[in-house]
């Protein structure tokens, strides 16, 4: 049976506790040092993912400028630790124990739009709501399919996240992206395997930076006009006003994972405190309270009440950080 994907811990399973924290206190000495970085240890990620759910983070970075992020993504490499970069905190469910090592978070600060005639070069930290609006007051279109989809942009060229019949990698020209070791490296459209919900930054281990997006010359009240109607449609659809992740499972081909779901009678079905929608099947809800073992317990539910009926096993959209309890 397929499983959720799971980012890896960062860590080794040779080290000792006291070496865990050895190496984390060094780590959190390195950052102290860095200007232009905010750093907490061990914050809540429930408070940073939209699902409202998670354990806490060993050390938790807010760098904002290039600059930071760079330096801090270095620091954890001289100790041997991957940091896990986070944007908006959708599509994501971080399990119970939370995430050893360092999370970056890089939503709201580094989110600067440049716009130069019709290419926009834009951070990874800036939410896709505030990029579509500001290219439509731009009178620049392109970007319209990525109305009402939640989190940064980062995050969106990682999953070539889309809907309404477009994509993030159909107006992408470039990535940039930073290396293990903090540098820089610019990266070609065609060398970045975007495909139906992944691309090949998911799993190279780099950090998203920025990204040069072409768009093509429009009406601004037309693109305005447009942003509006797919918003209304988004929120008469799905359950926009609760807590979850997006959608959980990927589109199965030629179908769709909601009318499986729903026909399989897994709407509505609980485990602990997370529900699956009952307006949109797609959907797994936080009800006030829910841990992440609830909702991994609830997808693989789901997913069996499919198999069983259908014969389909459904792919998780959805990726899983951390450890358990």
């Amino acid at each position: 049976m397929p499983t959720i994907p799971t980012i890896a811990s960062n860590r080794s399973p040779l080290m000792t506790t006291q070496s865990e924290i050895d190496i984390t206190e060094s780590l959190a000495q390195s950052l102290v040092a860095i200007s232009g970085l905010t750093l907490k240890e061990n914050e809540p990620l429930s408070r940073h993912t939209s699902f409202g759910i998670g354990g806490p983070a060993d050390l938790f970075a807010i760098p904002s400028t290039v600059e930071a992020l760079c330096s801090a993504i270095a620091a954890a490499n001289d100790v041997g630790i991957r940091p896990l970069i986070l944007g908006n905190g959708t599509n994501l469910i971080v399990r119970d124990g939370g995430i050893r090592g360092l999370v970056i978070s890089i939503s709201g600060k580094m989110s600067k739009i440049e716009i130069d005639g019709t290419e926009a070069v834009i951070e990874a930290g800036a939410l896709l709501a505030t990029i579509c609006h500001r290219l439509a007051g731009e009178g620049l279109s392109g970007f319209e399919f990525a109305a009402g989809i939640p989190g940064t942009l980062g995050g969106a060229l990682i999953m070539n996240a889309g809907a309404n019949g477009g994509e993030i990698g159909d107006v992408t020209e470039w990535v940039e992206v930073a290396a293990p070791d903090g540098t820089l490296k610019r990266v070609r459209c065609e060398r970045l395997g975007f495909g139906y919900r992944c691309s090949a930054l998911r799993d190279a281990g780099v950090a998203v930076v920025r990204a040069g997006l072409r768009l093509k010359p429009g009406d601004a009240d037309e693109i305005h006009e447009a942003l509006c109607d797919r918003i209304s449609r988004r929120c008469a659809k799905q359950p926009v006003s609760s807590p979850s992740a997006g959608c959980i499972f990927k589109r199965p081909e030629g179908d769709y994972a909601g009318r499986l779901i729903e026909e399989a009678g897994a709407k509505g079905m609980c485990v602990g405190r997370a529900s699956v929608s009952s307006k949109h099947a797609n959907f797994m809800l936080n009800l006030g309270g829910a841990t992440a073992a609830d909702v991994i317990g609830l997808i693989d539910a789901t997913r069996e009440l499919v198999y069983d009926r259908f014969a389909v096993m459904l792919e998780a959209e959805v990726c899983v950080v951390g450890e358990d309890i």
